[in-house]
């Protein structure tokens, strides 16, 4: 229901991952806390053991948004050449959840999550990643059609480690 234009840093990329961490930067704490925050959770969910939802942008009107219910496929071991002129070529590489759900074009970087019973709310557990060449369109047809059926989420859990450093 609120826009947040903060200033932001970035603080790490993860290439591979398709993953970038950033920070606010020129904002008072009593602006920062009023952002909405949630929870992260670096586990790696081999099964379909939580209801996944991916928070997006809303697809029209004022600025709001869209909580899609997702569901894990499968996993990949997923290997992408993502092709960029100016900085040189990108490699993403890694496991990766297989997601099947509804997905605008532009939802790169939405956040999947879960209600955790333990913490009694949504925890982020997963990115939607940019690396999605075998992204399938509805009805096989890509041309002027941006809402796709299946995508690739990067698991905070391929870069926990470097995660938890940046979090204490």
């Amino acid at each position: 229901k609120y826009t947040f234009l903060v200033e932001v840093e970035l603080v790490k990329a993860f290439y591979t991952a398709d993953i970038a961490l950033y920070k606010i930067v020129g904002a008072s704490q009593e602006l920062i806390n009023r952002i909405p925050a949630i929870d992260i959770d670096t586990n790696f969910i081999e099964e379909q053991e939580h209801k996944l939802y991916c928070l997006q942008s809303s697809p029209s009107g004022p600025a709001g948004r869209l909580l899609n219910e997702a569901h894990i496929e499968g996993m990949l071991d997923h290997f992408s050449i993502f092709p960029d002129d100016v900085g040189g070529n990108y490699v993403f590489e890694g496991y990766r959840y297989h997601i099947k759900g509804y997905f605008r074009f532009g939802s790169s970087g939405a956040p999947y999550l879960f209600f955790d019973p333990a913490k009694g709310s949504y925890v982020v557990n997963a990115i939607q990643s940019e690396a999605s060449g075998i992204q399938l369109s509805i009805k096989n047809d890509r041309e002027g059609n941006f809402q796709y059926i299946n995508a690739i989420a990067s698991p905070l859990y391929i870069i926990k480690d470097e995660l938890q450093s940046y979090l204490k």
